[in-house]
């Protein structure tokens, strides 16, 4: 029977972490290792229909093995103390992020995420609150008053490339001045609208009192800790998988992905 590619990357990958313990030893993995950045977008069932969805069933049981399994879920904020400090970090930590401030994420993430206690962050597009389909300033004051953290998508969701130092700050600046304003909490997470980048964007998110900025998984061959440019991992739809779900969340993947892009330059 033939494999398909999410299987061949986790048999490839377990085998490699074998590889590199016996023949690299516990430094090399600690070269290798990404703190794990999950990344979802909707919560309902349509997972059928887009990429960009997973089922509320599925939701439920990959926080219930994070949690059974006592992967230690912290805040992002957190995370990006962490990772400035220099000191080196857990391999047990796993970040939870979603993209867009989807309804879905009121109604079918956060009781889950409220049942096993794990804290996670929704990026919110600034224009999009309150829209159909979107969270309210209610949903997301219940949500942070239960210790949902609120980051930045920006302010209209463009992309970020072609955009003009004085349009990056308008993106910015004023999605994280509404979304202050909604939580009363510092809004000290980004996150770039269809994980593009901007060469300008690094200088006005530190400026403006971000602690950090999160991508897509870029196809390039970098590992490296950038703290405005920080990868993340997209959690697929399709039948729960722990065996895949523990190969993302292991700390390897990222490097295992850049390390596939490599070879196929």
């Amino acid at each position: 029977m033939a494999l398909n590619s999410s299987k061949k990357i986790t048999i490839v990958l377990i085998l490699a972490a074998v590889a590199a313990l016996y023949f690299g030893g516990r430094s090399f993995l600690d070269k290798c290792y990404y703190p794990p950045i999950l990344m979802y977008h909707s919560i309902d069932d349509h997972w059928r229909e887009t990429k960009l969805s997973v089922s509320p069933e599925q939701f439920r049981r990959q926080m219930k093995f994070l949690r059974e399994k006592k992967y230690d879920v912290i805040p992002l904020g957190q995370l990006a103390d962490v990772i400035k400090s220099g000191k080196k970090l857990p391999h047990n930590i796993v970040a939870i992020t979603f993209d867009d401030g989807n309804l879905n994420n009121y109604t079918n993430a956060f009781p889950v995420l409220k049942e096993y206690k794990i804290p996670a962050t929704v990026f919110l597009v600034s224009d999009w609150i309150g829209k159909p389909d979107h969270l309210n300033t209610a949903q997301i004051k219940e949500m942070s008053a239960a210790g949902i953290d609120f980051g930045s998508h920006t302010k209209t969701h463009p992309y970020m490339e072609p955009r003009t130092k004085d349009e990056l700050k308008i993106e910015i600046l004023e999605s994280k001045k509404v979304i202050e304003a909604v939580t009363g909490n510092p809004v000290v997470t980004f996150c770039f609208p269809y994980g593009g980048k901007n060469a300008h964007a690094g200088q006005i998110l530190k400026d403006a009192g971000f602690k950090a900025a999160f991508l897509t998984m870029p196809r390039d061959d970098s590992i490296k800790l950038d703290l405005y440019k920080l990868k993340r991992i997209k959690v697929s739809p399709g039948p729960f998988n722990l065996l895949q779900l523990g190969v993302k969340v292991s700390g390897y993947y990222t490097w295992f992905k850049a390390h596939r892009w490599t070879k196929k330059k």
